[in-house]
């Protein structure tokens, strides 16, 4: 491109820029000098993604490297055992990091907190309904167990949560209990695993007979295509669940019989999902079909260690899950919060979080799988300010104009079909040149409310026009400014859109025509 000449009604215009591949030790001053030289103006904004210029900085990392400092830090001893607070669910941006925090136990255990249903940037680590009616099902559970010493025939209704819980982990979705929540008119109305309708008749012996109810049930509910009955022995910790029509009309039907004592502890704790209750259920990413549990426990044995997550949004759970040895936050935004939280309360041992490891200025943070067998990590850029100055010298000395330089990382956006907020690095903006570096919040008011608002009153379009030029900011009296957001996390989010998170070749866009207040 020889030159970039826009029309004269352009406002905002960002274009992405093709260049050759960066690798360790290139010049990345020269280079993006030299993509820009021809087309350069006074005024521009250049934004080059973090990528390219950690790369050609040379910031790469082991997993062994981070696995020393992390048991350093957390001067943790051979098997010892480690708690990983609130990490992100993603192959690329974490699941190193947790091999590293593992094979700093050195044979011990590492216990992953995951937030329910989601992480903080969006990604679903378990089933949002599954989730909530499981706790909503323990909650119950425990307000009845605790009121069962003066009212015995409560026992009724533990039957059916404890019904419902086993039914839950072997795959079956719960719609209704008659006595809990009013509806339906079966003990248990649920889905099963193959999408059928069922209703559920629960005893604690009786099972014929709760069969012959389930049947005629079944005949006063249009839906449900099956019939169930389930017996619950509170005693043992079983219960016996059979398909209610065969075994009425058949003579070698035998029950399942299901035992729930080695989740029984697990139904006692309100507030937590454990490993041990998913049963049959997986739960992959709907976006990118990847089950991070499995994932997770998978890097932590391939580390030599054992592992356990549990599902809370209280990551004080860790400490029942017996001795910490340290604790290392794996949040992204929220990570100083949780650090504070967990020494405020009075942690007695070491509490890290991912920035506390590997090089400044980030750390771990905003990593990227370089070389997933070879457990290599490219890091964030080395000085972001002063590489992003450093790139504005040199344009300035190629095109003798005076622009600025923003290195971006991912663009800050949620996108509504897949939740996720496209924000594993710590800001849009990880580098600034000086101009843009007391760039402040871009604000105003809304045009579109000052146009409806003058052609409301009787106003015609040159009058309009006349109004916005002299006084755009007192027609409308009510606070409905723009959305208040950094110039440079929008410049970071248009240049990322515009690059492509796949990276479409084009690692640096040249913005015309934003302005900013600084």
């Amino acid at each position: 491109m020889d030159e970039l000449t826009l029309p004269a009604n352009s406002g905002v215009a960002a274009i992405g820029l093709k260049i050759g591949l960066i690798l360790p030790h290139d010049d990345i001053a020269s280079i993006t000098a030299d993509a820009v030289k021809t087309i350069a103006a006074d005024g521009d904004i250049i934004c080059i993604t973090e990528a390219v210029v950690a790369r050609s900085q040379n910031r790469y990392v082991s997993c062994t490297e981070l696995a020393e400092e992390v048991q350093r830090k957390l001067n943790m001893k051979p098997g010892g055992t480690l708690a990983m607070i609130s990490p992100i669910a993603s192959r690329n941006r974490f699941a190193l990091i947790l091999k590293a925090a593992a094979m700093a136990t050195r044979g011990g255990k590492v216990i992953v907190q995951l937030p329910i249903p989601l992480d903080e940037v969006g990604n679903l680590v378990i089933d949002e309904d599954f989730a909530s009616t499981r706790l909503k099902l323990k909650k119950t559970l425990q307000s009845l167990l605790e009121a069962r010493g003066n009212t015995p025939m409560l026992n009724v209704l533990i039957r059916e949560i404890i019904a419902a819980l086993k039914l839950q982990e072997i795959g079956y979705h719960i719609i209704s209990i008659r006595k809990i929540t009013g509806k339906g008119i079966a003990d248990l109305t649920v889905r099963m695993p193959d999408g059928k309708i069922a209703v559920v008749e629960v005893t604690f012996a009786e099972l014929k007979k709760a069969a012959r109810k389930a049947v005629g049930i079944q005949q006063d509910v249009p839906e449900a295509e099956c019939a169930l009955a389930v017996a619950v022995n509170l005693e043992h910790h079983n219960l016996t669940i059979v398909d209610a029509n065969d075994y009425l009309g058949q003579t070698d039907v035998e029950p399942e019989t299901l035992d729930f004592s080695a989740q029984l502890d697990s139904y006692h704790e309100p507030d937590v999902i454990f490993s041990n209750e998913l049963g049959n259920n997986i739960f992959t990413h709907p976006i990118t079909d990847v089950d991070y549990q499995e994932l997770y426990l998978r890097m932590i044995e391939e580390a030599g260690a054992r592992g356990e997550i549990i599902f809370t949004n209280n990551p004080f759970k860790i400490y029942d899950m017996g001795y910490i040895d340290g604790v290392c936050i794996g949040a992204v935004h929220e990570r100083e919060k949780l650090k504070e939280i967990f020494l405020s309360f009075g942690a007695m041992v070491p509490v890290i979080t991912i920035q506390d490891v590997g090089p400044e200025p980030w750390g771990a943070i905003g990593s990227n799988v370089s070389d997933f067998q070879e457990g290599i990590l490219k890091l964030l850029p080395e000085d972001g300010d002063g590489t992003a100055e450093q790139i504005k010298e040199k344009i300035f000395d190629v095109t003798g104009k005076k622009v600025e330089v923003l290195i971006f990382g991912d663009g800050a956006y949620k996108d509504p079909d897949t939740r996720i907020y496209e924000l594993a690095d710590p800001h849009p903006a990880v580098g600034v040149s000086s101009g843009l570096q007391n760039a402040g919040l871009r604000g105003g008011t809304k045009l579109k409310l000052v146009v409806d608002t003058l052609y409301s009153q009787g106003y015609n379009k040159e009058e309009i026009i006349s109004q916005i030029k002299e006084k755009q900011n007192d027609i409308v009296t009510e606070d409905l400014g723009t959305t208040p957001r950094s110039a440079t996390s929008i410049l970071g989010t248009l240049a990322d859109l515009v690059a492509g998170s796949a990276d479409a070749g084009t690692p640096i866009v040249l913005v015309r025509g934003f302005e900013y207040n600084s």
